[in-house]
């Protein structure tokens, strides 16, 4: 790739700059933040914006792995609203695939949890499942047979394995410390598995908070758990959980800020560095649990 190269310092003061001149609660801001992260990395060059929404030349060739990184900066958790043909749904990691001209599917790029895309609905009157689904197809990667959701991601069309997407949900992430799942609304039920907090989720919009049994202080949720895979239809205390766009952006300048080498040491350790981009996320519009975090990094 060709360009101007700067030195660091310069580059991240032009980064710290943009992101503070972002309009509030703009979901630009996270991919802002990881730029100043990457500009601390190692050495940068000039690119042609400083959003973080320029797609790189076409000229390039880039691995899996950098187009999982894109991904991670754009739109992981903007919430995408249903409409008349999608309805707003979750990845829960997983990839996108493409079906080929043999009706096979290809697989296009990963995406970390919390990715929030439209799934198709159903033109199927006579199918329950409320998204358009292609059962069995065939994926290319090792020709076994998988149930694929058909979706609308970054305005183009892909498919995603069942088991990877929460369909009409909502982005959420665990705050307050994490909190355990369960297997019904009954704030009473047996807790299950400890999901921690940053854990990105899917927040299910089926809940009757009317039902018979049902709280309002639970919510249903899907996540993927490292340890444990996809955990599907749980639920969770609901103040441990926020699906506002602002509070998920701070929680992921949070984790940044937390996050350690092998060697045990943070990896953003300067403190300048570090006060600015807790400065960023103060400014967002973010709830008073999350707010309280940051004096703590």
């Amino acid at each position: 790739m060709g360009g101007k190269k700067i030195s660091t310092f310069t580059k991240t003061k032009e980064l710290f700059s943009k992101a503070k001149e972002t309009v509030i609660g703009s979901a630009l801001v996270l991919s802002l933040v990881l730029s100043i992260i990457a500009a601390l990395a190692a050495p940068v060059i000039l690119m042609t914006t400083l959003t973080g929404c320029s797609k790189k030349n076409s000229d390039q060739s880039l691995s899996a792995e950098d187009e999982d990184s894109e991904t991670v900066q754009e739109e992981t958790f903007i919430k995408i609203e249903s409409t008349s043909s999608t309805l707003e749904s979750v990845m829960l990691g997983g990839s996108l695939w493409r079906e080929n001209a043999s009706g096979y599917m290809e697989w296009v790029r990963d995406v970390p949890a919390g990715t929030a895309v439209g799934a198709y609905r159903n033109p199927d009157k006579n199918d329950s499942y409320p998204a358009e689904i292609k059962r069995n197809a065939l994926r290319t990667s090792d020709w076994s047979r998988r149930n694929f959701v058909h979706v609308l991601y970054n305005s183009s069309d892909y498919w995603a394995q069942e088991i990877f997407i929460a369909v009409d949900a909502k982005p959420g992430i665990v705050i307050d410390g994490g909190s355990f799942l369960y297997d019904s609304s009954d704030a009473a039920a047996k807790a299950g598995r400890w999901v921690g907090e940053g854990v990105e989720l899917a927040v299910l919009n089926s809940h009757d908070a009317s039902a018979e049994g049902a709280s309002s202080k639970m919510l249903p949720v899907s996540v993927y758990l490292r340890d444990y895979g996809l955990i599907p239809n749980k639920f969770m205390v609901a103040e441990k959980i926020s699906t506002k766009a602002d509070d998920i952006t701070a929680m992921h300048i949070l984790g940044k800020l937390g996050q350690r080498g092998g060697n045990g040491l943070l990896l953003i350790q300067d403190g300048v560095v570090r006060n600015e981009l807790k400065d960023i996320a103060g400014r967002l519009d973010i709830s008073d649990s999350v707010r309280a975090k940051i004096k703590n990094y």
